[in-house]
């Protein structure tokens, strides 16, 4: 059954401030009292619907930096998941096309000079609220405004101008794997625009890196906070009925229902052992997230050097459950806070900051700037 939109806006505010391990690192980021007029507004002049209702949600879900966080809509035969077909990043004035994952009419480095009709600087300035998940322009995430969008003026790579609608095209997930290239004199892992990798893979990429044993939990956060409000519990509790060899973390999670936010050690004792024989160079970049965030972390805790831009900083959380608000719509939270974000130590908002910090340029459009600096520092 169908909730009215004032119910499901109030009870994603309550899930945040009760349930979200979250709340206390992003607490002042978080004001719903903006939102909840844009969604009463929008609904006094009858033109509040599913999609609007996303777009306002997820923009506040944004304005806390926090990538775990989302609102999504389930497919229908209204809706199904689409992008623009492009990824960009802001320099100056313009968006650069970084990426084309399906929009054939555009290619990578050319320039979206306005959006519906204004630069992107400008709309940046013009726009109140910090839903872009960062304030730096090479941070910026411009995906969730772009699917708002109607219309671009695109500047192609060859100087031809013209106006373009914005397409919707399915969603694809592409996952690129750890890059690893040696030289005489160094080993370089290329972490930029990882997503994720399998993190069973940690010990035996930290090994290289390393030159003595070490334990995994010296350099990696093992050490959290797990919130067991009711909600929580029960929402783990039946993702787990009718798993084979579950009973016993079912019963776990039934005594500690209600009792809020509890430590945990995640360490199983793993030693990383030390077979590395060479300098280490990390490349990281904006989109070095999640489990490549926490090897970029672990790597730079090790003694490798790391080079590029600062890594997304979504490692503070984790543990992260989905629930069913109403037929429509799925809210996903994290519940698990690491000991060090609560100590002041974490990454949310200025992710893995590097040793040699190398800014974006549209250079990088054409060339492998990156790579180039990290063999002549080798050199």
């Amino acid at each position: 059954m169908s909730k009215n939109f004032d119910e499901l806006f109030g009870e994603i505010v309550m899930i945040l401030r009760r349930d979200y391990a979250g709340a206390e690192l992003t607490g002042d980021r978080l004001d719903p009292r903006y939102y909840n007029q844009a969604v009463g507004q929008a609904w006094k002049d009858r033109r509040l619907d599913e999609l609007l209702f996303l777009r306002y949600v997820s923009q506040m879900l944004a304005c806390t930096g926090d990538r775990h966080l989302r609102l999504t809509l389930r497919p229908s035969a209204e809706y199904a998941p689409w992008q623009p077909g492009f990824f960009t990043r802001r320099y100056g004035d313009d968006l650069y096309i970084t990426a084309v994952t399906g929009d054939d009419r555009l290619s990578v480095g050319d320039r979206i000079t306005a959006v519906n009709g204004a630069s992107p600087a400008r709309q940046r300035r013009s726009i109140q609220k910090d839903f872009f998940y960062a304030r730096e322009p090479e941070r910026e995430d411009w995906h969730g405004l772009l699917k708002m969008a109607q219309v671009m003026d695109v500047t192609h790579a060859d100087g031809t101008t013209e106006r373009l609608e914005l397409r919707r095209l399915p969603r694809t997930d592409a996952a690129p794997a750890v890059g690893i290239r040696e030289t005489e004199k160094a080993l370089i892992l290329d972490l930029r625009n990882v997503p994720d990798f399998d993190e069973d893979e940690l010990p035996s990429i930290l090994s290289r890196v390393c030159r003595e044993d070490i334990p995994l939990s010296a350099l990696a956060d093992t050490e959290l906070f797990v919130n067991y409000t009711r909600l929580n519990c029960l929402v783990k509790a039946a993702g787990l009925r009718g798993v084979e060899g579950a009973e016993g973390f079912i019963t776990e999670l039934r005594e500690k229902s209600g009792r809020g936010l509890l430590p945990e050690n995640d360490d199983d004792g793993t030693v990383v052992r030390g077979l590395g024989d060479k300098p280490v160079i990390v490349l990281t970049d904006t989109w070095t997230r999640d489990g490549a965030e926490t090897l970029a972390l672990a790597a730079k805790r090790a003694g490798a050097v790391l080079m590029g831009r600062p890594t997304l900083g979504t490692i503070d959380l984790c543990g992260d459950v989905s629930l069913e608000l109403d037929e429509r719509f799925v809210l996903t939270w994290p519940t698990a806070v690491t000991k060090s974000a609560r100590e002041g130590r974490g990454v949310l908002g200025k992710g893995v900051v590097p040793d040699v910090y190398v800014p974006w340029t549209p250079e990088e459009c054409r060339r492998d700037v990156l790579m180039e600096r990290a063999l002549d520092y080798v050199e």
